[in-house]
């Protein structure tokens, strides 16, 4: 795949500073490797444990918050310069891990593209957003040298079959978790995202940062979210059956040798042999020994009353998917 540059502004309707080396991107080629998965079902942990291996070209902090200035950067020699600036400015307003999962921020912390392409509340590959992430992709692969480009996006589980399309050499790396857990986690992240600003995700989604600009959909937010209506709870629910249903008719499109499946479960279970075995079908050559086991942290919270209620009255909905996975839909 060969990156075709678009057009850009910075803030405040300013050119971008990368815009006089958009000639540089023209003959850049790659074919990505993504992580496919929901929001709350390891993607996070799975991106950080095989960028560790340093075998990838991966999205980070940096490359989203300062987006239109890294071939800026990059050719003038001070990449480092401004990722220690940005460390500085995380260290000024107090930043010291994501919040929802205790992630520590850095600016090198590997990120979702949909920040990049689509400012929306559901940032996706689309026709509209396809130039943006081939834009991304070659000023990763440009800046970041000879190694695969790893991405990862949660909205784009519901699209997947699109990505191939744009991407007709891309391999998939699909990871699973059992709806419960992901209803329940999806549901506790919103709250703590709207209870009060997360200054990280501020900083990534200009969406979000709107949101607390907007007192009265704010208090919608915080509403529907809220454990005495159930609202979130449904959505929850509505939204793991959608993904489920989407999968079991979409990934028979897709060869069986571009694609490798894991359970979430298994990764927590059985680390480094989960690892290996993604390494071992990517076929890479890491630069840096992993302990798993070092890494992956299973996620323990108890699942939430009302995602308990909700859950039984969709599991029907999704027995398909659970039975594919190993999953006791009854569980």
């Amino acid at each position: 795949m060969t990156s075709r540059p678009s057009q850009g502004r910075g803030a405040a309707g300013a050119a971008a500073p990368d815009l006089r080396h958009a000639h540089l991107l023209a003959d850049v080629t790659f074919d990505p490797v993504f992580i496919i998965g929901d929001h709350r079902s390891g993607t996070t942990v799975l991106y950080q444990l095989l960028s560790l291996t340093a075998a990838f070209n991966v999205v980070t902090a940096y490359h989203v918050i300062r987006y239109d200035e890294i071939l800026e950067n990059h050719v003038a020699g001070r990449t480092a310069q401004a990722e220690n600036a940005l460390a500085d400015e995380f260290a000024r307003i107090g930043l010291a891990d994501r919040v929802i999962d205790g992630v520590r921020v850095t600016p090198d912390l590997p990120e979702e593209y949909g920040f990049v392409i689509d400012p929306s509340s559901r940032p996706r590959l689309r026709p509209e957003t396809r130039p943006r992430l081939l834009e991304l992709c070659g000023k990763v692969r440009l800046t970041g040298g000879d190694r695969p480009i790893l991405l990862k996006n949660p909205w784009d589980v519901l699209g997947f079959a699109y990505v191939k399309q744009v991407f007709p050499s891309a391999r998939f790396v699909f990871i699973h978790r059992h709806p419960l857990n992901v209803m329940s986690s999806q549901l506790e992240a919103t709250r703590s995202l709207f209870r009060s600003r997360n200054e990280y995700v501020a900083l990534l989604s200009p969406w979000y940062r709107r949101q607390f600009e907007r007192p009265g959909a704010l208090r919608v937010t915080r509403l529907m979210s809220a454990s005495r209506f159930g609202i979130g709870a449904r959505i929850a629910g509505r939204h793991v059956t959608k993904v489920a249903r989407y999968y079991l008719a979409s990934v028979g499109g897709l060869p069986a040798r571009d694609y490798v499946e894991l359970r979430y479960e298994d990764l927590c279970t059985r680390p480094d042999e989960t690892l290996q075995r993604l390494l071992a079908f990517l076929d890479v050559k890491t630069a840096r020994d992993v302990r798993a086991r070092d890494v992956v942290r299973p996620r323990g919270a108890p699942v939430l009353p009302e995602i308990q209620r909700r859950y039984r009255t969709i599991r029907h909905d999704l027995a398909d998917y659970c039975a594919r996975q190993g999953y006791d839909v009854d569980r």
